[in-house]
């Protein structure tokens, strides 16, 4: 009886329709293009802001952070296009069982019998287990992917977290320039309260001076009205530049107010993520473990894919008020600056 055994050159072993029939796709890994579109739509609208702070301000602070983001995002990018291209090069030859004699002998076939192919004889015993084998690859590929794609989900939404908290320094420093401004619009006020004053006193010692001569009358009435009208339009002045220093307060405090919001909410989304790193150690753990639960696996999945989805729909609302509440507190700046009034002493 001839004894079997395992050929160790792959050209040797018959090919099999699996193998056959795959295509050079497979020897490429796609899973690295998994969050490639959402890190572009980032670079985009950092593009965008990017101009439209460089065409509205000159001087930017935030101009070199918003170029090191886009850099790091385009070599985050360029790294997983490269991954996609030539990575996981699997080779094709595989091990195969023949069944034939270690010292093969000639036979001596009739005409009416054709040869017997020693391939047929082990064919239907190794085909379940190829098919067994096949299907839990893929479904150790698919998984794969999954996690690739939820990895590159977490490195988008920590970028964006650390630009989140460059927003906040950035609003502080702003928050800090309002506060300046509210004290020198403190300073302004007393100061004109203290002509206001001084020319109420003025307006009263012209007016107790009984014993004035005939021919100053007409020229103290006149000074008089110069002065009623001066102390007119300082008084109008003023009540506009405290009606103006009560919205700045109020606005200060509610953009205070929208600011411990924001720190309640990064703080928030700072425990999701510690939550969602511990359960993605457990997954990864459970996946090296047992590699069968795939149902369990992928439900997960999903629900580690709905909070990343929520967290980035609340950095997106954030990073949206903060942009509109600097862009608000930079054209009241501006407006202050110009209704600054000039006294003349």
């Amino acid at each position: 009886m001839s004894k079997l055994r395992v050929l160790s050159s792959p050209l040797l072993a018959p090919s099999s329709p699996s193998s056959s029939s795959s295509s050079p796709q497979d020897c490429y890994d796609d899973s690295a293009l998994e969050g490639v579109a959402a890190n572009v739509k980032l670079l985009l609208k950092l593009i965008q802001d990017h101009k439209d702070a460089c065409y509205k301000h000159k001087n930017d602070g935030r101009r070199m952070l918003r170029v090191a983001t886009m850099m790091t995002i385009l070599d985050n990018v360029r790294n997983r296009i490269q991954k996609c291209q030539f990575g996981n090069k699997r080779s094709e030859a595989e091990l195969r069982r023949c069944n034939t004699d270690p010292k093969p002998q000639q036979q001596v076939h009739s005409p009416k019998t054709p040869p017997t192919d020693p391939r047929r004889r082990g064919g239907g015993a190794g085909g379940g287990g190829d098919e067994s084998s096949s299907s839990s690859f893929d479904e150790h590929e698919k998984l794969k992917k999954a996690f690739n794609a939820s990895l590159a989900a977490r490195k988008s939404l920590e970028i964006m977290c650390s630009s989140l908290g460059k927003e906040k320094e950035i609003m502080s420093a702003e928050l800090a320039k309002k506060v300046h401004e509210v004290n020198e619009m403190d300073e302004m006020i007393n100061d004109l309260r203290a002509q206001n004053e001084t020319l109420s006193e003025k307006l009263k010692q012209y007016a107790s001076e009984p014993n004035r001569e005939k021919r100053m009358m007409t020229s103290e009435a006149h000074g008089n009205a110069i002065l009623q009208e001066r102390n007119r339009a300082l008084s109008d002045h003023l009540q506009r530049s405290l009606d103006g220093y009560r919205s700045l307060k109020r606005k200060l405090r509610e953009a205070v107010e929208e600011n411990l919001m924001a720190q309640s909410t990064m703080e928030e989304m700072v425990g999701k993520v510690k939550e969602s790193l511990t359960r993605f150690r457990s997954f990864k753990g459970r996946i090296a473990a047992d590699s069968s639960a795939a149902a369990a696996i992928e439900a997960e999945i999903v629900h580690l894919e709905e909070v990343f989805d929520l967290l980035q729909m609340k950095v997106a609302t954030t990073k949206i008020g903060q942009n509109k509440k600097i862009d608000y507190g930079k054209q009241q700046k501006s407006e202050t600056a110009i209704s600054r009034p000039y006294v003349a002493v």
